[in-house]
């Protein structure tokens, strides 16, 4: 019985399954390109999975190289595709996992208060409603194939 137990806790291991009730964050990468220097904005990618038996909502962050962290969606607005805030946060439910892409849901970093170039590397802490919140040390800053998203200018003032 001994040695069942530690095969699976070794395939489990092997699997990169984290332990039920965490949420993890894998992949994570930041933006770098003309818009990501010191009074920009930039984005962060990556997965957000919730190993919880319940919902958890991605509510926001920090990072010491931005004035303004929030959770951001591409959304059709007035016929065209255009970033906007989402109101109350990302909801993940229990189980699932929310992907953070280009064109697509990511956590937005405005009123950058330096260049980030291809390369650097920041901190990020992820902010949860329902969960812990994580802080990840060695986000890579790389180039993304797209080019900058639309911004939804009446939900968005940089001049702050």
């Amino acid at each position: 019985m001994k040695k069942i137990a530690v095969l699976l806790a070794s395939v489990l291991l092997l699997a990169g399954c984290a332990p039920a009730g965490q949420v993890e964050i894998s992949d994570a990468w930041v933006k770098s390109g003309e818009m990501s220097v010191e009074g920009g904005m930039t984005a962060v990618y990556g997965t957000i999975t919730n190993n919880t038996d319940k919902e958890v909502t991605f509510v926001g962050g920090e990072t010491a190289i931005a004035g303004l962290v929030e959770v951001h969606e591409m959304a059709m607005i007035d016929g065209e595709m255009k970033m906007q805030r989402i109101e109350g946060g990302l909801v993940i439910p229990a189980g699932e996992s929310a992907v953070l892409e280009p064109g697509g849901n990511h956590l937005m970093l405005m009123q950058l208060t330096g260049d980030l170039m291809a390369g650097d590397m920041i901190s990020v802490k992820f902010d949860f409603e329902g969960a812990d919140s994580i802080t990840l040390d060695s986000v890579m800053a790389k180039p993304a194939e797209g080019g900058d998203e639309s911004y939804h200018e009446t939900e968005m003032d940089m001049s702050n």
